[in-house]
């Protein structure tokens, strides 16, 4: 059972997120994509935190605002209690905090060697003795199991198992405290993924790491993650840890995506859980609860009234008038 009282590295409070739509045709147009819609989420020190959700559902762009990757949003970003938008050293920040991208094939400077790759970290960090900076590629290739004899080569000779390694890599050698892995197997071959997870799993013990984990592969999470958060239209709808939540779901939606998990057992009789409909566009977000439009068990003023958090448990939050009067 995961523990609870560890205290929080990062506070994500009230945050909206939202991108202009330009017109070719209306150069006064005031449309918006929303695509994230008052998330409040905190991820505990030392814990790896999985963001599942269809794509287009926010999910990425979530953890690239906690990175200040993107701007013009708002809400509070705290880390370790600090503001990071007003509070904290942008540069210093960058060094606590870095991303694995979902693509290891378009995420490496083609025209840098491995070496180059990552060296510049440091570099851009102040770090000018040589014999020190070897000595941290060595180390981090040792831990990422990258060749140190093909520091030489350039990102175009490598699989994308190993593509990844070096993105790997490149983001621990400044030894942060936080990491986002955005979708960081979903580019890569099934027989190459367990490896990937795997290394994940190991650097987080052996460097105290604490991971957003972002996937639509809720099987990885459950093997992944120790808590999960589940998001909808730019919205967590449900949060708990693995066991209540994959034992005992409570939304609709998180109920529909792991009905949609392929089990093989000799009688598989489970009951399939069919959502009715399209995703309703970000652009034009449905009123009331968000997931409204397909729901199962939708029954009236769901289509009027966006359901408050309501807790399960002391570990188990879901959004969704069904438990309103628990």
């Amino acid at each position: 059972m995961y523990n609870f009282l560890m205290e929080n590295l990062v506070e994500i409070k009230n945050l909206y997120k939202k991108y202009p739509i330009k017109s070719a045709f209306d150069k006064n147009s005031s449309d918006f994509i929303y695509a994230v819609n008052n998330v409040s989420l905190n991820i505990k020190k030392g814990e790896i935190l999985g963001l599942v959700g269809e794509s287009g559902c926010g999910k990425s762009t979530l953890g690239r605002c906690v990175l200040l990757l993107e701007n013009s949003f708002s809400g509070q970003i705290l880390y370790q209690g600090k503001n990071i938008v007003k509070q904290i050293n942008l540069k210093t920040f960058r060094k606590s905090a870095q991303m694995i991208f979902q693509n290891p094939y378009s995420s490496l400077n083609p025209r840098m060697t491995i070496y180059d790759i990552l060296k510049e970290p440091l570099i851009v960090h102040g770090e000018k003795n040589k014999n020190v900076i070897n000595s941290k590629i060595e180390h981090v290739c040792e831990l990422t199991g990258i060749d140190k004899n093909s520091l030489s080569y350039y990102p175009h000779e490598f699989s994308g198992g190993q593509r990844q390694r070096i993105c790997i890599a490149s983001a621990i050698i400044l030894n942060p405290e936080f990491i986002v892995a955005d979708e960081p197997v979903s580019a890569l071959d099934v027989s190459i993924r367990a490896q990937i997870i795997n290394l994940l799993k190991d650097l987080k013990e052996k460097l105290n790491l604490t991971i957003l984990f972002i996937s639509h592969d809720l099987s990885i999470v459950r093997h992944i993650c120790t808590r999960t958060a589940v998001m909808y239209l730019g919205e967590i709808v449900e949060l708990a840890d693995n066991k209540d939540l994959f034992e005992n779901p409570k939304h609709p939606y998180t109920k529909a995506l792991l009905n949609a998990v392929p089990v093989i057992t000799k009688n598989n009789l489970k009951e399939k859980i069919l959502l009715k409909g399209d995703v309703p566009s970000p652009k034009n977000l449905p009123l009331g609860c968000k997931f409204h439009t397909r729901c199962p068990v939708c029954f009236n003023g769901c289509e009027k009234i966006n359901p408050d958090y309501v807790f399960i448990s002391k570990n188990h939050t879901v959004k969704c008038r069904l438990y309103n009067n628990q």
